[in-house]
C-alpha cells in the first residue's frame, strides 16, 4: 500500500498538466501542428511577430499570431488563392453569409483569402480543441476550394 501512494500522487501531479496544456506559444503550436501531420515552419512576418507556413491537402497557408508577449492573445490561420479571373464581392459575400467559419475578403485586384481566427489569450487553448480547429480549417480550406473551383 505504502508504495502504491506515491504512484497514485505522481499521476496525480502528472494529469493537471497534460490537461492545462497552453496553446498560446508560437513554438508549442507549431509542434502541435507537426503532430497533427501537417508540414510547418516557423519564422516572423514583416513586423517581426511569429508566423508559421504550411499546408493541407497542397493547399498553402499561414498562421498568424496577434498580441504576443509571453504567450499571444490570438491566432489566425489565412490562405490566399491567386485567381486567373477576379471573385465578385456578391460571390464572397455569399461565402460570408452561407458558411459559419472562415470569413473570406478580396485583395485589391479579386484576389480571396480566406481567413479563420482562434482566440488563445489567458488559459489558451487545450491539445483536442486546437486539433479540433486544425480539423474544421482543413475542412474551411476544402469546401472553399469548392466553392472557388481550384
Amino acid at each position: 500500500m505504502r508504495t502504491l501512494v506515491p504512484l497514485v500522487l505522481a499521476a496525480l501531479m502528472q494529469v493537471p498538466a497534460a490537461q492545462a496544456q497552453v496553446v498560446g506559444d508560437p513554438e508549442a503550436i507549431l509542434l502541435m501542428m507537426q503532430d497533427f501531420g501537417l508540414p510547418a515552419t516557423l519564422s516572423t512576418d514583416a513586423v517581426g511577430d511569429p508566423l508559421i507556413e504550411s499546408r493541407i491537402d497542397g493547399t498553402r497557408f499561414s498562421v498568424y499570431f496577434y498580441h504576443c508577449e509571453k504567450l499571444c492573445a490570438a491566432i489566425q490561420f489565412s490562405a490566399g488563392f491567386d485567381l486567373d479571373e477576379p471573385m465578385s464581392e456578391a460571390m464572397a459575400n455569399r461565402w460570408n453569409r452561407e458558411k459559419r467559419f472562415g470569413k473570406v475578403y478580396l485583395d485589391e485586384t479579386g484576389d480571396p483569402f480566406v481567413e479563420m481566427d482562434i482566440g488563445v489569450a489567458e488559459d489558451g487553448i487545450g491539445r483536442k480543441n486546437f486539433d479540433d480547429a486544425l480539423d474544421t480549417w482543413r475542412i474551411v480550406l476544402s469546401d472553399f476550394r469548392d466553392f472557388i473551383d481550384w
